[in-house]
């Protein structure tokens, strides 16, 4: 469904709002976790950095699709492929607590 280029911006600010917020739970509960001495954190920051390489290397293949889009467009579609992966892990990390 293609949106209207004058809310796009908006849509983006809203997506980019989410991905700073649970990206900041993501990371509290990785430090309480690790702080706490909880079993497996070697194995939480193994994956985490093993992540952030895969997300980082996989970010050209999904704004690859981008061609002609508008800057606002190729943005949103760079915070919807982390925010993918943050909220799996926030719900990931909020069901082993």
């Amino acid at each position: 469904m293609r949106r209207d280029p004058a809310f796009e911006w908006f849509f983006l600010a809203h997506d980019a709002w989410w991905l700073w917020a649970e990206s900041l739970m993501v990371i509290s509960m990785r430090t309480s976790g690790a702080l706490m001495g909880q079993p497996g954190t070697g194995r939480e920051m193994q994956r985490m950095v093993a992540e952030k390489l895969r997300a980082a290397a996989l970010l050209p293949v999904a704004l690859s699709g981008a061609g002609s889009a508008s800057p606002a467009e190729t943005a949103h579609k760079a915070v919807r492929h982390y925010r993918k992966r943050v909220s799996a892990n926030r719900r990931r990390l909020a069901r082993q607590r």
